[in-house]
């Protein structure tokens, strides 16, 4: 393991408490976030959390990269997010990367886990953006969210574009559930000053649990249409079954 990851080796199942915060592996009441409220369940055992400490790190960027850093400045919430997508989805063993079809695992977010408007699922994170808001991640048809599947969750911190030179995307606007978020700026993904050159901006966490709705609409500063490859960032939590897809939308 890296220098930089003590945060992660930090997690306990034994202690009350994690940087002066309840500790997220054991803590047994409900966290609210915005106005949805996470039910946690039965804490992780020693096993699963061994099994996370050693395989989030896999997940991770390279050693001085911004998303390993913003990645490890929100393994709070990544654990809090696995736990609730774990008790909803039934309270499966953890299983960490490579799950079999009916364990619980995770892995970064791809766009087959989302909907937009005229692909169901996504295949590719390219969308056009002008000036005027418009849906990106939304239901088929457009105008309201679309619905996680039952059987997964996301943890999205981040955007990052593979767009070069100038990603273009400069505001979202995102709701979850029935908790719209206020607009956020994005336009820090031009400045593209990370090492490994990738655009990349921290967003508010948002975490998606199972069967809930996600909406989110963007907008660009440019009046003509232009592609941008803007992916969300962050984590998916969900049976194997829904891990191993890559052209069909898990939603059972």
């Amino acid at each position: 393991m890296q220098g930089d990851i003590a945060v992660v080796e930090s997690l306990s199942v034994d202690n009350p408490t994690f940087y002066g915060h309840p500790n997220p592996v054991n803590r047994k009441d409900v966290v609210k976030l915005y106005d949805e409220s996470l039910a946690l369940g039965d804490p992780l055992d020693k096993e699963e959390l061994a099994i996370f400490k050693q395989q989030f790190v896999e997940l991770l960027a390279p050693p001085g990269s911004e998303e390993r850093r913003l990645m490890l400045n929100r393994v709070e919430q990544y654990m809090l997010a696995l736990r609730a997508i774990k008790n909803a989805t039934g309270g499966q063993k953890f299983r960490g990367l490579n799950p079999s079809q009916t364990e619980l695992g995770f892995g970064l977010i791809r766009p087959v886990h989302t909907i937009s408007t005229a692909l169901s699922p996504r295949i590719q994170w390219i969308w056009p953006w002008t000036v005027a808001y418009a849906d990106w991640i939304c239901a088929v048809g457009g105008g309201a969210g679309y619905g996680i599947g039952a059987k997964f969750g996301l943890c999205i911190t981040h955007l990052k574009s593979f767009t070069t030179p100038t990603p273009v995307l400069a505001e979202i606007q995102v709701t979850v559930g029935r908790s719209q978020l206020l607009p956020i700026d994005v336009r820090n993904l031009r400045i593209g000053d990370t090492v490994n050159q990738v655009s990349i901006v921290p967003i508010p966490t948002i975490i998606g649990l199972p069967t809930n709705t996600l909406y989110i609409r963007g907008r660009s500063d440019t009046v003509a249409a232009t592609n941008d490859e803007v992916a969300l960032g962050g984590l998916v939590f969900g049976l194997g079954r829904v891990l191993v897809q890559t052209v069909t939308y898990p939603l059972l």
